[in-house]
């Protein structure tokens, strides 16, 4: 077999692992769609649902959550449901992002203004009183 025949081969073999990893890679737009913060109106000291909704191709990688720029935890998405949930508990008031990611994949992120306590509940030491329901805030595509 002479070398330039070799290199045709080598060449094609090349080529066809090129597409199949192209054919491969998850679209960074279509693998997590959105995310949401379970309060429009949240509160320093209280517990909030965050949930990242993931196209069925995110269902296979796991979710990182960070609150401007630091991680505050991971978790791995539901396949029944497609989502990634994680529970966020601010500790400053003032503008927050919170960013889903699944690393080299795809990102989302949604921005919330986090109020502080109320001033008997941070006197009491209790953050239930300022703690409420709100309904969802939700970012993404």
């Amino acid at each position: 077999m002479g070398n330039m025949q070799r290199a045709g081969y080598g060449a094609g073999a090349f080529g066809a692992l090129a597409a199949v990893a192209v054919l491969a890679a998850p679209s960074a737009s279509a693998v997590i769609n959105n995310v949401v913060v379970a309060s429009q109106n949240p509160v320093v000291g209280c517990s909030y649902l965050v949930t990242a909704n993931t196209s069925l191709l995110g269902s296979v990688f796991t979710v990182k959550f960070s609150d401007n720029g630091q991680e505050f935890g991971q978790s791995s998405v539901v396949l029944a449901a497609n989502q990634a949930t994680i529970t966020w508990i601010p500790k400053t008031p003032g503008k927050h992002t919170i960013t889903a990611t699944q690393e080299l994949i795809s990102s989302q992120s949604v921005d919330v203004n986090v109020s502080a306590q109320s001033p008997l509940s941070a006197l009491l030491g209790t953050g239930s009183a300022s703690c409420t329901s709100q309904s969802s805030l939700s970012a993404g595509a």
